[in-house]
């Protein structure tokens, strides 16, 4: 798989309650409960933390395929911390956490670590966002 041309253009648009983006699903979005939403749609917080996960799984895969590292499992959660303590009162994300669990092969792991923490320094979405961004890996042989 090859990257496009710089620069990259995303196009997305939402209509009652639901983001879209052909060909991909609708994925319905609104409110968190915290907030008074639905608790079935998806809220702009859970999304700009998954996001951030999946921005770090993607940049580690692109850097772990260039250098030939066979990853044999990953996993991961996501955590941010909104609050109001901070910024005048208005409610601002202070944290994301980002906790995946990489398998890769017995003699790997410090290999892993590096492409773990270039992928943490390079991921495009945390690089975006004001809050800091930690990530707190897990890597074991498969």
């Amino acid at each position: 798989m090859s990257v496009a041309p710089f620069p990259h253009r995303y196009e997305v648009s939402l209509a009652d309650r639901t983001i879209r983006s052909a060909p991909r699903d609708p994925i319905a979005a609104g409110a968190p409960p915290q907030f008074g939403g639905d608790e079935r749609a998806w809220s702009p917080e859970e999304l700009l933390v998954g996001a951030a996960l999946e921005c770090l799984w993607t940049t580690f895969e692109a850097y772990a395929r260039r250098d030939a590292l066979a990853i044999h499992g990953w996993s991961g959660k996501a955590v941010g911390v909104l609050d109001r303590g901070v910024a005048g009162g208005v409610p601002t994300f202070t944290s994301i956490t980002l906790r995946p669990e990489i398998l890769v092969a017995q003699g790997d792991e410090a290999r892993a670590e590096k492409l773990i923490a270039t992928a943490e320094d390079r991921c495009i979405i945390s690089r975006a966002l004001r809050v800091p961004v930690t990530v707190e890996a897990t890597i074991r042989a498969a």
